[in-house]
């Protein structure tokens, strides 16, 4: 998706090169390797090229098996739309939001537009890695402009592990493929966060991996474990429901290996 005068660009298209990119190099060192067998190179040069040659191609197969979606605007739109549908269930429309890890700003930007009585503040760090992707601070904010809803969708600079707002703040807490991002000994600290500035009432909904191996960052034994956990810091009706089910198909890797699950609940 390119950026227009009326059209946001949100960078995704990158993962495409990205994988061309790292199976070139797979390839092209292989190919170094079988040509330096012929030319009676030395064995250590053989196995240099064919190990690199190797690790890049098999990078390059798991980026492209994990993140090659990202680069189909369509299935970007049908991840959009189940996720404000599974919005509509849960909240009124009306209030603070709090997106967290919004990169381009998104999910952020969607919000605005779909909700008009929403204030919504997109939040991230903005690594460098994320930066190479197009993803900064400054790109949010021409994208909210492009969309008409800057004066409702702002975007700064924090941490989700420890919030720079008061409790109670918000109405409505979201977040999409981020908490599996952050790097934290314990990440119920993301919930904790969470919870503390909803108001009374208030509701998240979190779009992310919460099952399997990603478990056991929350320190959780299984997805019902978690929901548990989440429900002791001050929330009820703790629901998790895999995005599968809403009809969106991210790919054989994430039917077979890793599921994206859509967790909200609602505080005290």
């Amino acid at each position: 998706m390119e950026e227009t005068a009326d059209k946001p660009y949100y960078g995704y298209r990158i993962n495409r090169y990205i994988t061309a990119a790292l199976i070139s190099l797979g390839i092209a060192g292989i190919a170094c390797g079988i040509a330096f067998a012929v030319a009676s190179y030395a064995v250590w040069v053989l196995v240099l090229c064919w190990v690199f040659g190797l690790i890049f191609l098999a990078c390059g197969i798991f980026w492209h098996l994990t993140m090659d979606f990202t680069a189909d605007w369509n299935k970007m739109l049908s991840i959009r739309d189940s996720f404000l549908n599974e919005l509509d269930a849960v909240w009124d429309g009306r209030g603070r939001v709090l997106d967290i890890g919004t990169g381009r700003g998104w999910v952020a930007i969607e919000i605005a537009k779909k909700y008009p009585a929403a204030q919504v503040v997109g939040i991230d760090i903005w690594t460098k890695f994320f930066k190479l992707m197009g993803q900064t601070k400054a790109g949010a904010e021409r994208n909210a402009r492009i969309a008409k809803v800057s004066d409702r969708c702002t975007f700064q600079y924090a941490s989700a592990l420890a919030l720079p707002f008061k409790d109670g703040e918000f109405q409505l807490v979201v977040s999409s493929f981020t908490f599996h991002e952050i790097h934290a000994p314990d990440k119920m600290t993301l919930f904790q966060e969470t919870a503390r500035i909803l108001a009374p009432g208030g509701t998240f909904l979190i779009m992310d991996f919460f099952a399997g191996s990603f478990l056991k960052a929350y320190k959780a034994t299984s997805v019902e474990d978690l929901i548990e956990k989440v429900q002791q810091l001050g929330t009820k009706d703790v629901k998790n429901k895999p995005l599968k089910e809403t009809g969106v198909d991210l790919g054989w890797f994430y039917r077979r290996y890793w599921e994206v699950d859509l967790l909200s609940g609602e505080r005290v």
